[in-house]
């Protein structure tokens, strides 16, 4: 006879029980339908639950509603001091490290199946001070489609129901909504190129921008001395068209390129006014826009822009 396998089940007190904790003639239901459940064990068969097949209950169903009371259980142990706080496995936004962060303790408790007040029903929400401050989305055959996530009101995590089954306690998202985490060796290298950058600039009498412009050191090919240069939002190879924010760094400067044959905005050294090309800024290894593009004209894609920045000059052990 087909069977639906049930993973966990509940107990007469609602209580979630694994097989491995199951006993003999007690009786279990599904969390997904309510329906009664069968515990099977043998010297054989790995012990399960398992229900009959059923028109309002299926296997996807079954893992999608389990996974998010495990979720739901996981932050109801440890604000009860039984567990440790879940743990989530996320990348860092510049290298794609592996960083694993703690629950945030400002969350008090999680809640399965939570309206939001723009109308959208969250898997799990994370409640703090009594409002839902983010989401955690269960992902079995079907991810979160691109209208509930641009509509989301909250940030979410989206993770692999199975994955959560496995182990609760680690969350390892498929889809990353929260604020971007910084592994720790970026967030000194950063620290070290910003630190670097303004030495230089202060140095050559260069002020540097807090928006807009992005910048990185440079060794100028002329007189070896180091300097600040800068890229901008929309730039692209041999700009012709000036930078749209004012003041624009007294080392962009609108002339003329012997190699490219025009005039175009392009960097220039402080101490010896030399021409810095845009083709070695840009398409050689060493330089230090080297495969990069600016991201929108917004705060946080500024400081993200430096970031990533920061990490190409680390990466060719210039820091």
């Amino acid at each position: 006879m087909l069977e639906l396998k049930v993973p966990i089940a509940y107990d007469e007190q609602q209580n979630l029980i694994s097989p491995e904790r199951a006993q003999k003639g007690a009786a279990y239901f599904c969390p997904a339908c309510g329906a009664s459940l069968v515990f099977r064990q043998g010297e054989v068969k790995v012990p399960h639950f398992a229900h009959r097949l059923s028109e309002t209950c299926n296997q996807e169903t079954i893992i999608h509603k389990i996974a998010k009371l495990l979720v739901q259980k996981a932050v109801t142990d440890w604000k009860a001091g039984l567990a440790a706080a879940p743990i989530l496995k996320r990348k860092c936004q510049i290298c794609r490290s592996h960083v694993e962060q703690p629950l945030p303790d400002k969350v008090d408790t999680a809640v399965v199946e939570t309206r939001l007040p723009n109308g959208f029903i969250a898997d799990v929400a994370l409640i703090v001070s009594g409002k839902p401050e983010a989401a955690i989305e269960i992902k079995v055959s079907h991810k979160v489609d691109e209208v509930k996530a641009r509509r989301l009101s909250i940030p979410f995590l989206e993770l692999d129901g199975v994955t959560v089954i496995e182990d609760s306690h680690s969350w390892e998202p498929t889809r990353d909504g929260f604020k971007p985490v910084t592994c720790t060796r970026c967030s000194r290298n950063v620290q070290t190129f910003q630190a670097k950058v303004a030495e230089i600039a202060q140095r050559s009498g260069v002020e540097l921008p807090t928006s807009y412009y992005r910048y990185a050191w440079h060794v100028c090919w002329k007189c070896q001395k180091e300097i600040v240069v800068f890229t901008w939002p929309g730039q692209g190879m041999h700009a012709e068209k000036p930078p749209r924010q004012q003041p624009i760094p007294k080392t962009l400067r609108y002339e003329f390129s012997k190699t490219v044959g025009a005039k175009y905005w392009v960097n220039t050294c402080p101490y010896c006014r030399a021409i810095q090309g845009d083709f070695f800024l840009y398409s050689e290894p060493e330089g230090p826009f080297f495969g990069f593009r600016c991201g929108r004209d917004t705060p946080e894609a500024f400081r993200q822009d430096l970031m990533l920045i920061a990490a190409h000059v680390d990466y060719f052990g210039m820091l």
